[in-house]
C-alpha cells in the first residue's frame, strides 16, 4: 500500500464511502485444524494446554484490567504484552491449533501466569462476558477476505461491533492493525458510522505508527517486507 502521508480528512474522504449495509454473520470463518501434529505437539495440547485453557474458574477472580486478543496467530503479540504487563490479564483466543500450541509452548517455558487460550469461536467467547468487562480488544491483522462474495465473513462488522461495545468498559479501546486497503475502508466506514466509539486520530502518525508498544508479529513482519505498510485504528468507547 506504500507510504501513506495525509491528514485525517483525507484519510476519511479516501476509505470511507456511503454504501448499503449488507447482512453480516457473527461466526468467525477459517480453517480451525491443522495438518497432523507431530508427538510433540500432540504432548502440548494434552498435558499442557489445560494449564492455560481459558476457563470461567481462570479469570473469576480478575476484576482489574483484562485484554482480549482475537486471532492471535502464533501468539508473538500476545505473549510480549502479559512479559510487560504482569498486572494485566490477557486472553487469546485462536482457531488455528498450531498457533495456539507454538503459544501454549511459548507460556509453559517462560512460566507466564497471565495469559489465558482458546481455540473457541472469540465471538461465541464474547457472548459469554459480562458487560463493562474488558480493558481493551486487539485485532491485528484479521482474515481480510478479500472476495466480495465473502465480505460478510469479515469480523468487524456491525454485529461484532455491537458486541465489541457491551463487553468494553467505560473507555475501553479497540486496536486494530491491517495492511488491506479494502478491509481498512471497511472497518472505517462502519466504526464511523456508529456514534458510541471515537476514533483516536489527529494527525498521519496516529494511523501509521502503531499506537501501543509491542513486538512485531509474523504477519506485521511480512507486511512491512512487501512494502504493504499496515494501518492502525485505535477506537475509544464513548459514555452516552
Amino acid at each position: 500500500m506504500g507510504k501513506i502521508r495525509f491528514s485525517r480528512k483525507t484519510f476519511i474522504r479516501t476509505f470511507v464511502v456511503m454504501r448499503n449495509d449488507n447482512p453480516y454473520m457473527s461466526k468467525l470463518y477459517g480453517r480451525k485444524k491443522s495438518r497432523s501434529l507431530n508427538t510433540q505437539s500432540q504432548d502440548i495440547l494434552k498435558n499442557l494446554f489445560p494449564k492455560y485453557k481459558l476457563g470461567d474458574v481462570s479469570i473469576s477472580a480478575i476484576d482489574d484490567d483484562i485484554e482480549f486478543e482475537i486471532g492471535f496467530g502464533y501468539g508473538e503479540h500476545l505473549l510480549w504484552q502479559a512479559i510487560n504487563n504482569k498486572n494485566k490479564m490477557f486472553i487469546g483466543a485462536e482457531p488455528f491449533i498450531s498457533g495456539a500450541i507454538n503459544l501454549v509452548r511459548d507460556v509453559n517455558e517462560k512460566q507466564i501466569k497471565n495469559i489465558r487460550i482458546s481455540t473457541d469461536d472469540a465471538i461465541d467467547i464474547l457472548d459469554t462476558m459480562a458487560d463493562c468487562y474488558l480493558s481493551s480488544i486487539y485485532i491485528l491483522f484479521p482474515d481480510p477476505w478479500p472476495k466480495k462474495r465473502h465480505h460478510k465473513r469479515r469480523l468487524i462488522n456491525p454485529n461484532n461491533i455491537h458486541k465489541f461495545h457491551r463487553v468494553l468498559k467505560r473507555s475501553g479501546k479497540i486496536l486494530i492493525a491491517s495492511d488491506h486497503k479494502g478491509y481498512i475502508h471497511s472497518i472505517l466506514f462502519h466504526f464511523l458510522r456508529d456514534n458510541r466509539f471515537d476514533w483516536i486520530c489527529e494527525k498521519s502518525s496516529d494511523f501509521t505508527q502503531k499506537p501501543f508498544p509491542s513486538t512485531q508479529s509474523k504477519y506485521e513482519k511480512k507486511a512491512i517486507r512487501n512494502d504493504q505498510n499496515p494501518v492502525y485504528l485505535t477506537f475509544k468507547k464513548l459514555s452516552l
